[in-house]
């Protein structure tokens, strides 16, 4: 395979939680050279590009969102191919001319397929991924087992957009039956009407902050059940990038089923997944029960993850689609 330079445009404000430093290291590890750009970071960031541009000569842009208007990426792709690799389950309103204004536009949800190749018929789907070097457990502590110990575990927004809600709903139920939950994130929206939720199970089991790396990995790893609660789990093989790190790190994952999740990892062999909360929790209450298969569903899951869904590997796909394409 083809060496290229590689301008990587992304907001990378913070290293421990951007999937752009993870873009970053996989595609180190196989060889090419990777130029970070924050249009964030500089005072005329579309002189900048384009000077960058100019000087570098890479063999393409990736980019994530709307880091640029598209008009400048319609410009760009003058001198360079755009490369947008969209890490979101929706087709907001803003996409549509960045989907129009790029050479390759590569999607993470299989099912939004169709609607994009209204806009631009080069699109692909490419699902999300796990780097390990990101995610290093190290020792864990007596401070470590009290913090993220429980039965359950939840990662992720319960903010109030409409595709969050139902995880409120799904995790009110779990602390219902009487299970024991700390979930990490966003903190809940202060506003009145989520007071009741602040004030009761729900706000008493927060974790206290967003968790990435390490504590990621801990947790992922001291918790006996990581809850996965997809946005979109209607819209085929739109999963999370949560569902990588979590199994990647030894975590037994419980996840809502998403359409053509078996493609990725097979229910009840490396993940367990349930339809209805009903089926969740009587799932929940079986495998609290059975460690040992608990042990042997995490370990495959985590085998198959380490094998085939590493950002290497989903790198060297991106590589050849981008080699066939352009």
């Amino acid at each position: 395979m083809r060496q290229y330079k590689i301008l990587l445009i992304s907001g990378l404000d913070n290293p421990l939680w951007n999937e752009g430093w993870e873009y970053k290291a996989a595609f180190e590890n196989i060889g090419h050279q990777v130029v970070p750009f924050d249009p964030r970071d500089v005072e005329d960031p579309v002189h900048t590009v384009f000077k960058i541009v100019k000087e570098l000569k890479p063999g393409f842009i990736l980019h994530t969102k709307d880091e640029l208007p598209p008009e400048i990426y319609q410009e760009l792709r003058q001198y360079v191919k755009v490369v947008q690799w969209y890490p979101d389950p929706v087709i907001t309103d803003w996409l549509p001319p960045y989907v129009e204004s790029s050479d390759i536009f590569i999607t993470m949800s299989e099912g939004l397929m169709g609607k994009l190749k209204q806009y631009n018929p080069a699109v692909f789907f490419l699902t999300q991924a796990f780097e390990p070097s990101f995610f290093p457990v190290g020792e864990i502590s007596d401070r470590d087992l009290r913090t993220y110990s429980t039965d359950i575990t939840f990662v992720g927004n319960l903010g109030s957009k409409p595709c969050y809600l139902p995880r409120r709903k799904f995790l009110q139920a779990v602390l219902k039956k009487g299970f024991t939950l700390k979930w990490w994130g966003p903190r809940l929206p202060r506003k009145l009407s989520t007071l009741p939720l602040i004030l009761g199970k729900l706000g008493r089991s927060y974790g206290g902050k967003f968790v990435w790396g390490e504590e990621h990995a801990k947790i992922s790893r001291l918790s006996k059940i990581y809850l996965g609660l997809d946005a979109q789990p209607h819209v085929r093989k739109s999963v999370s990038e949560r569902l990588y790190i979590a199994v990647g790190c030894g975590a037994f994952y419980m996840c809502h089923h998403v359409e053509g999740i078996e493609d990725i990892l097979e229910p009840d062999r490396e993940i367990v997944t349930f339809r209805t909360e009903a089926e969740m929790i009587d799932k929940i209450r079986y495998y609290l029960g059975n460690q040992n298969l608990r042990r042997k569903i995490a370990g495959a899951g985590k085998e198959r993850v380490l094998r085939e869904h590493t950002y290497e590997v989903r790198m060297k796909d991106l590589m050849n689609i981008i080699e066939t394409v352009l």
